[in-house]
């Protein structure tokens, strides 16, 4: 004699039962692709926040080397006036420490400008 729930089984159409296999077999590889692309996408979000620190920390860095090369305003300033009131030139040495204190201070200028503008960027991007 069979038992009720093997009258039931038999009742129930063999389609269904394996139409909810491939079901339940689609849910977890749905949840499998999720896991993976919300841990991918963590990671890429991990990366930003790192690149926005370094690119924030360089500013911070070439901020400090400027105000270096300001402190070095009014020694120059003496040495420069310091020549001329000597009616003597400067050594090349000096002239060209000069000369590339300069440079640098543009160029440092320009990247804190520009550096500020790509930590602004990234960490916009973050929400």
């Amino acid at each position: 004699m069979k038992s009720n729930i093997q009258k039931v089984y038999s009742k129930l159409p063999k389609q269904e039962l394996s139409s909810h296999k491939i079901e339940l077999a689609l849910v977890d590889d749905i949840e499998k692709t999720y896991n993976k692309i919300k841990s991918d996408a963590d990671n890429l979000s991990m990366g930003l926040i790192k690149a926005a620190n370094e690119v924030d920390g360089i500013n911070t860095e070439a901020k400090e080397i400027l105000k270096r090369i300001d402190a070095t305003d009014n020694d120059i300033k003496k040495l420069e006036d310091g020549a001329k009131d000597l009616g003597v030139e400067l050594p090349d040495e000096a002239k060209i420490s000069i000369r590339q204190l300069k440079v640098y201070k543009s160029s440092l200028s320009q990247l804190v400008s520009k550096s500020a503008k790509v930590s602004n960027s990234l960490f916009a991007m973050l929400g």
